[in-house]
């Protein structure tokens, strides 16, 4: 069997490991055929592929396993750089973890390398949200909202932000 058949062949056994939820199976038999093959894209392509899957999985809210999915994310970042989904799922992970500083600097350079991602401006005002620099929050929605004004989730940020820096203004008055 000649190698590009041996290749086909052994990403279609990975690929069928992946689709049975057999992740930290198919991921170790990726790791190891990139190992052998490391200038071949298509493995590293479904390499890839499948750590993207893997972090979603450990990142979703039933599973829980954010530590785990911080590790599968930064590993997608070394394979590929440039992956600016890559950096916004680290980022997802950090945050999940309560690491903001880490969240916000993940989210950042995803945005350097696609600034027009909203979901990540929206992601920044939810940590600076968190650490209560409302006007912050509301500048990150904003961008957001710029890209896409009808992005729910940022329309709904924004307004329930502005509610509380009307409030803190009022209260404010009183005093």
């Amino acid at each position: 069997m000649n190698n590009s058949n041996n290749i086909t062949n052994l990403l279609e056994k990975a690929k069928l490991l992946k689709s049975s939820n057999k992740y930290e199976e198919a991921l170790k038999f990726l790791e190891e055929l990139y190992d052998q093959y490391p200038n071949s894209e298509e493995i590293k392509t479904t390499l890839i592929n499948t750590l993207f899957d893997y972090g979603g999985y450990l990142n979703d809210y039933y599973i829980l396993k954010y530590e785990k999915a911080r590790q599968t994310f930064e590993r997608i970042t070394i394979l590929s750089p440039k992956n600016y989904r890559a950096h916004y799922n680290l980022g997802i992970a950090y945050y999940n973890l309560g690491q903001m500083d880490d969240a916000k600097n993940s989210f950042e350079i995803a945005l350097s390398i696609k600034p027009d991602y909203k979901y990540c401006l929206y992601n920044l005002g939810l940590i600076y949200e968190d650490l209560e620099q409302f006007e912050e929050a509301l500048n990150y929605y904003e961008q957001a909202l710029e890209i896409d004004s009808n992005f729910t989730y940022a329309l709904t940020a924004r307004a329930q932000v502005r509610q509380i820096l009307d409030d803190l203004r009022h209260r404010n008055k009183k005093f």
